[in-house]
């Protein structure tokens, strides 16, 4: 016995025939004496030592915060993330096995069936997850280091959490003194020095103006200068020629371009509808277009994002904001697919989760 979650075995030698009461009555007082003797089990241990490293195995892939993408909305790796639960509700109901989620999902008995791919928990598996849950779910009731040396994670925000430096409101900060005063240009360079002062280095030397003006234009326009636009901006000696060139590529509609296609990897934009069929969208290259604008136009940011999540609503006047709402669209999807439902959920699942991560 090393738990509550270890099955007891019991086993009697019936050659020496007994009374039927006599042998239910030494096979009680047996019973009883072993699980009594039995320690009560930890539930930091039950959970860190079986039941994390099983749904670890086999769930954390697809439902845990370290996933690539969470699928249906569930988290597993905590008790309250399962009790939160999914899409479909809360993966357990601690006490009622039979009424759990995840039971009905791993014994893949009804609608829902996890993995969904590979090989079925075993039966043995199957019961730990049963006894655990219907011992209450037991686990422990703060973060706590795991066995693999990861943190269980609440899924509640804490006081901790809300110490994060991106949800700190901005102060004014006065630019740091620095050793090398003759080398910033601007109140930005002091910073940089002054953290380079700290480490002990020194700045690079100055790029040669050849170099300088390729990295501009790569960074600015994605594109190479010609070797007219290297030798201009060599030969111009003026105090400003640096700031003249930087406004001369922000102006120019490549830099739009340039700018625009870091956020349509990231809203997943396409010119088709992905999966077997991939037809063509004819209509797509506007919401592209309409990015590229934004960036080019200086669109401010909060304006940027509210047009492409409820552009038509909140601007119904402005066709801009329209085209935005393009945004909406960019999932995958299969006219003739036959699983209307599911194609639904992914589709809407798709969407939050680009949403949330963009």
């Amino acid at each position: 016995m090393t738990g509550i979650l270890q099955p007891v075995q019991l086993t009697v030698n019936l050659s020496v025939a007994k009374p039927r009461g006599a042998l239910v009555a030494w096979a009680g007082l047996l019973l009883a004496g072993v699980v009594a003797s039995a320690p009560a089990a930890d539930p930091a241990a039950v959970y860190g030592e079986q039941i994390e490293p099983l749904l670890r195995q086999h769930c954390f892939k697809c439902h845990s915060h370290s996933a690539d993408k969470i699928k249906g909305g569930l988290v597993l790796d905590s008790v309250d993330a399962m009790l939160a639960g999914g899409d479909t509700g809360p993966a357990i109901a601690p006490g009622h096995p039979e009424k759990s989620r995840l039971i009905e999902a791993i014994k893949q008995s009804g609608e829902l069936k996890m993995p969904p791919k590979g090989e079925k928990l075993s039966a043995g598996e199957i019961a730990t997850l049963e006894r655990w849950i219907q011992s209450g779910a037991p686990a422990p009731k703060t973060a706590a280091a795991l066995p693999n040396g990861s943190i269980r994670r609440t899924g509640r925000i804490t006081d901790e959490d809300r110490q994060w430096w991106a949800f700190q409101p901005p102060l004014a900060t006065n630019p740091p003194e620095v050793k090398n005063a003759a080398w910033p240009r601007n109140e930005m360079d002091r910073f940089i020095l002054a953290r380079l002062e700290a480490e002990g280095l020194a700045p690079s030397s100055e790029a040669p103006r050849a170099t300088l003006v390729r990295r501009l234009y790569f960074d600015l326009w994605g594109l190479p200068p010609s070797p007219e636009d290297v030798a201009e901006f060599v030969a111009d000696e003026s105090a400003d020629a640096l700031e003249k060139l930087i406004d001369r590529l922000l102006a120019s509609p490549h830099y739009g371009e340039r700018s625009a296609r870091p956020w349509l990897d990231l809203v997943r934009y396409a010119d088709s509808d992905g999966y077997r069929i991939d037809d063509y969208r004819p209509h797509s290259w506007r919401y592209r277009d309409y990015v590229i604008r934004a960036f080019n136009t200086d669109k401010p940011y909060d304006r940027f994002v509210r047009e492409q999540i409820a552009g038509d609503e909140l601007y119904p006047d402005d066709p801009e904001a329209t085209i935005a709402t393009g945004y909406l669209c960019h999932w995958i999807y299969e006219y003739n697919n036959r699983d209307v439902e599911t194609q639904w959920k992914t589709i809407l699942n798709d969407i939050t989760d680009t949403t949330s991560d963009v």
